[in-house]
């Protein structure tokens, strides 16, 4: 009777404490950034829109976070993003659906 094998450790699993209690951050821009001595600061913005007096609509930026950051933790969140980027890219498949 042969043993089974022990299944690979899963390298890329970090647990993280508050995951479910974590807020949720919605933005479409980012208006302004800079780098105070190696202190990186990102602005997250999003559009609202609300009536005005003549029955138009106007449209408004409204701040949604402060985003401060090492560079290491920038080039880390800019390798994730770039990553999420490519799970939903599209891919030419010419020889059909894949398995």
């Amino acid at each position: 009777m042969t043993e089974k094998p022990e299944p690979p450790a899963d390298h890329g699993y970090l647990p993280v404490d508050g995951i479910l209690e974590a807020p949720i951050i919605f933005f479409e821009i980012c208006p302004t950034l800079g780098n105070n001595g190696g202190l990186i600061n990102v602005l997250l913005a999003t559009s609202l829109i609300a009536p005005s007096p003549n029955g138009q609509i106007s449209t408004h930026l409204k701040a949604v976070a402060h985003l401060r950051m090492t560079a290491g933790s920038a080039k880390n969140l800019r390798d994730t993003l770039d990553k999420a980027l490519l799970i939903g890219a599209p891919v030419e498949n010419p020889q059909g659906k894949a398995n």
